[in-house]
This record gives C-alpha cells, structure tokens and sequence, in this order.
C-alpha cells in the first residue's frame, strides 16, 4: 500500500536555497537547493562548493542529506508548497458550535 504523503510543517520548501554546514569528507561549507523533504532533515543538490571539495561531490552524485538543524535558508522558493491550516481556527469553531446548543 501506498503511504499518503506527509504535509510540510518546517520552514523550508522545495526549491530553497541553503547553506549546508561541512560533515564527513567535506572540508568546506557548501550551497544547494532542496530536493526532497524528511522529517528531520533534506535531501540537498549541491550547486555551489569549494573545488578542494569537488571530488567528494562527485562522490556524493551531487546530493547530499543535511540536518534542518544545521542548515540555513539563503533564498526562499517563489514558489512554496501549501502549509497546513492552523488547528487554532478550527478549534474555535468548535468551541463556538457547542455554545450555540447549550
């Protein structure tokens, strides 16, 4: 079975540009553009990187996965996936529909 797909409740979008931190082979920071969003972290293309990294690129086919924790937003998408409604508003509605019936 399929599973239904999971709304987007963190700050980044499909299409950001971000700023990834160094880890493992990496010996410099780097910039991408998110390809895919997990719960905890994204799937990266790297796009921008230091040539003493490139090697270590190409063995990463040009991707990488990143925390969100230590990524940053450099430019937002114009484009932004639909966020989830607040529950807040729905609340009130319920609360609002039981004062009418007492």
């Amino acid at each position: 079975m399929a599973k239904d797909p999971v709304e987007n409740t963190s700050e980044f979008d499909l299409g950001d540009l971000v700023a990834g931190k160094k880890f493992a082979n990496f010996e410099h920071d780097f910039k991408g553009i998110v390809e895919k969003i997990y719960e905890h972290s994204l799937l990266v293309v790297i796009t921008e990187n230091n040539p003493e990294d490139d090697a270590t690129v190409n063995e990463y086919n040009h991707r990488a996965v990143l925390r969100m924790s230590d990524t940053k937003i450099l430019v937002k998408t114009d484009n932004p996936a639909p966020r989830p409604e607040k529950e807040e508003d729905e609340d009130a509605d319920k609360n609002d529909a039981k004062g009418d019936k007492a």
